[in-house]
């Protein structure tokens, strides 16, 4: 698989035009520090298991349990476990289509088109569909019970590129914000350049004070 042309240098200038769409505040808004004590069911759609980037959600989910292992705090996502309904996906994929188009002018708080039925049966928390379309990524709380909504476009350009634009979407997913700061992983805008280097393991571009801060706040609430 291929990423669209230019995929990671538009990735770059994508988090600025959806940051209305993610942008949260972790004091109040829906998400998993206030929807659930045990880690959340992550269930990853996808038309063929053998998709590269079904991998890489995995690691973004580990990237994000070590994480918030780190700061004390428990396991943020369960095993993502992947799945084909038995409606298929074009209903995620109109969904997707729809939340992408409006990108910039809609806010999170906004109620937004409505999900497709299919998407409310489905028993997880985070549904992450690894679209076949050149869309724009995003996390989008589809219920008022912190369940999110997450889209990953189709391609294959860069395995560091894709991989962090899934940790970046589940970041948001955990409450976190844009940092204008190009190289870390809730940048606004965007540098992948230091997560491409060698070694053992994914990369991953590093967090910020702040994002820990935040991570604690909203990960580490004891009530909705």
């Amino acid at each position: 698989m291929r990423l669209p042309g230019g995929f990671a240098a538009a990735w770059l200038a994508l988090v600025l035009l959806v940051a209305p769409v993610v942008a949260q505040n972790p004091a109040t808004a829906p998400g998993l520090g206030a929807a659930s004590r045990t880690p959340a069911r992550v269930a990853v759609l996808v038309a063929d298991a053998a998709d590269v980037r079904v991998r890489m959600v995995g690691e973004a989910a580990t990237f994000w349990n070590e994480t918030v292992s780190d700061l004390g705090l428990p396991a943020a996502f369960a095993e993502p476990l992947s799945a084909t309904p038995p409606s298929g996906l074009r209903p995620f994929e109109n969904y997707a289509h729809q939340l992408s188009q409006l990108a910039g002018r809609l806010h999170s708080s906004a109620p937004g088109p409505a999900p497709p039925p299919a998407l409310l049966g489905l028993d997880a928390e985070v549904v992450v569909l690894l679209s076949a379309q050149a869309l724009m990524p995003f996390a989008w709380p589809y219920t008022d019970d912190g369940r999110h909504f997450v889209a990953v476009p189709a391609g294959d350009e860069r395995d560091h590129v894709v991989r962090n634009v899934i940790a970046h979407e589940l970041g948001h997913v955990l409450g976190l914000k844009h940092v204008r700061e190009p190289g870390v992983l809730m940048c606004q805008p965007c540098d992948t350049s230091a997560a491409a280097g060698g070694g053992d393991g994914p990369r991953f571009l590093p967090l910020t004070d702040i994002d820990r801060e935040r991570l604690r706040a909203f990960l580490g609430r004891s009530g909705p």
